[in-house]
């Protein structure tokens, strides 16, 4: 049997964003190769942006290495 975890239920927020096409069917496509729904697509993309913002803020760097071995660091503005 599987034990109900209790967790206060978290207050949601509607919020109204404006995309341009590009942007919007980007989304899409993402929230469709995932299976999941665009609101999801974009809880994901706020911890991303959070966990990045942190790991720089505590002097950590974020690392990709390529298919070919080659490593690169991600920079953003």
């Amino acid at each position: 049997m599987l034990k109900e975890k209790s967790r206060k239920r978290r207050k949601t927020h509607r919020v109204n964003v404006n995309f341009s096409d590009d942007a919007y069917n980007a989304l899409r496509e993402i929230a469709s190769n995932r299976d999941k729904t665009i609101s999801e697509v974009l809880r994901d993309a706020i911890a991303l942006e959070q966990w990045y913002e942190s790991t720089k803020q505590e002097g950590g760097r974020v690392i990709v290495e390529l298919e070919d071995g080659r490593v690169r660091e991600v920079v953003r503005p």
